[in-house]
C-alpha cells in the first residue's frame, strides 16, 4: 500500500511540474508586457498583433507592427454608423496607420502618444462626406498587476472636411483603457473616451462625441 502511495503521490507531482511548463511566464508587476491594445505598451519589436473592436461608433481591425522596443505602426480599418463619434447616424467606412509612441516607462508606469492619421468617408441618400483626420494624443499606463493594465487618456480629435464647404473639427476628449492579459498571445480589453467637438462653421454649436468599444487582442 505504502508503494502505491508514493508511486500516486510521484505520478500527481510529475504532472503538476508538466503543467506548470505549460503555463505562460508572465512578468511580474510593472515589467512591461510589450504589447497593449488599449493601454499604451507597443509590441514586442518585429513582432506582430491584432485587435477587433466593437462598440460605438462603430468596428474596427487594427494590424500592428512593432517598430522597436517603444514604437509601433500600423493598419486600420472601420466600419462606421455615426458621423465623427456623434449621434449624427450615417453610414461610414475608414482606414489609417495609427503610430504609437512609448516616452517613458518607470517601474510600473508608462507614458506613451500616439498620431493616427487617416481618412474617414460617409454617404447616405443627401451626400457622401470625406474627412482627412489626425487625432493626437497622450496615456499613462498603469501595470496593475502581471495580467491587468490600467490607463487614463486625453486624445484630440482633429479633422477636415473637404467636400461640401471645407470646415475644420476640432474635439478634445478623456477616457480611460483596460487591458486583461489571458495568456502570452490573447488579450481582451475596453477603451472610451468622451468630450466635446466642434466644427468651424458659423453658427454651429458643440456635439457631444464619444467612443466606447469592447477590444479583443491576439499576437501572433
Amino acid at each position: 500500500m505504502a508503494t502505491r502511495s508514493l508511486s500516486l503521490l510521484s505520478a500527481l507531482v510529475s504532472f503538476g511540474a508538466a503543467a506548470a511548463e505549460q503555463l505562460p511566464s508572465l512578468p511580474p508587476p510593472g515589467a512591461p508586457l510589450h504589447w497593449s491594445i488599449s493601454t499604451g505598451e507597443t509590441v514586442t519589436p518585429s513582432s506582430d498583433a491584432i485587435a477587433l473592436a466593437l462598440g460605438w461608433p462603430g468596428a474596427r481591425f487594427d494590424y500592428l507592427h512593432g517598430l522597436s522596443n517603444s514604437s509601433d505602426i500600423g493598419l486600420r480599418i472601420e466600419l462606421l454608423y455615426v458621423e465623427e463619434n456623434t449621434n449624427n447616424g450615417k453610414f461610414g467606412f475608414g482606414i489609417g496607420a495609427p503610430l504609437r509612441l512609448v516616452m517613458a516607462r518607470k517601474d510600473n508606469l508608462l507614458l506613451g502618444v500616439h498620431v493616427d492619421p487617416g481618412l474617414r468617408v460617409y454617404t447616405n441618400s443627401n451626400q457622401t462626406d470625406l474627412y482627412l483626420r489626425a487625432p493626437v494624443g497622450g496615456i499613462l499606463g498603469i501595470q496593475a498587476t502581471a495580467q491587468l493594465r490600467l490607463a487614463v487618456a486625453a486624445d484630440l480629435n482633429l479633422a477636415l472636411q473637404t467636400q461640401h464647404g471645407a470646415f475644420f473639427e476640432i474635439g478634445p476628449s478623456f477616457g480611460f483603457g483596460v487591458d486583461y492579459l489571458v495568456d502570452k498571445s490573447l488579450m481582451v480589453g475596453a477603451n472610451a473616451r468622451f468630450g466635446p467637438q466642434w466644427i468651424t462653421t458659423t453658427g454651429t454649436g458643440a456635439d457631444f462625441a464619444f467612443t466606447s468599444e469592447i477590444v479583443i487582442g491576439y499576437r501572433l
